[in-house]
């Protein structure tokens, strides 16, 4: 297996056993963290804090890799993804990492994209888009209107 397969195989997994399996070692000191949802997390020490902070809050319940794409410096990763925060039901979504390497061999950067699991065709009953709720919010933010 690819040295920086390992390297993100293990970060994934320390989520899994719930412990820091050598955090330092894998992200550069000046490293940045974005989660796909806009939380970013710069140098190794927050990121560190951020891995404790959270599985005090919440269980990871799969992070399992799909496929692994390499280019020159970085690395991008699909993935599965499911949790549980305190009581709440489980949830999840498909998500891409990429990963930035440092010359060290350290991750440098990593940013997260997420896809919803639950998918559907807003056209499925006709020419005009039927979005439900969530994607209703998107569609504001980010697009600046309403359907």
């Amino acid at each position: 297996m690819n040295e920086r397969e390992e390297i993100v195989r293990r970060w994934f997994s320390m989520w899994l056993e719930r412990e820091d399996l050598g955090i330092r070692e894998i992200f550069a000191e000046d490293a940045v963290y974005t989660e796909s949802w806009g939380p970013a997390y710069h140098g190794v020490e927050k990121i560190a804090h951020w891995f404790r902070e959270w599985l005090s809050r919440g269980r990871v319940l799969v992070w399992d890799v799909r496929r692994f794409f390499h280019a020159g410096d970085q690395t991008a990763v699909t993935w599965s993804f499911r949790c549980r925060m305190g009581d709440d039901p489980p949830a999840g979504f498909e998500g891409v990492s990429v990963v930035r390497w440092a010359e060290d061999g350290r991750i440098a950067g990593l940013t997260e994209y997420c896809c919803e699991p639950e998918q559907y065709d807003p056209y499925a009953n006709g020419p005009e888009p039927v979005f439900d709720t969530k994607e209703k919010e998107l569609y504001r933010k980010f697009a600046g209107g309403e359907k």
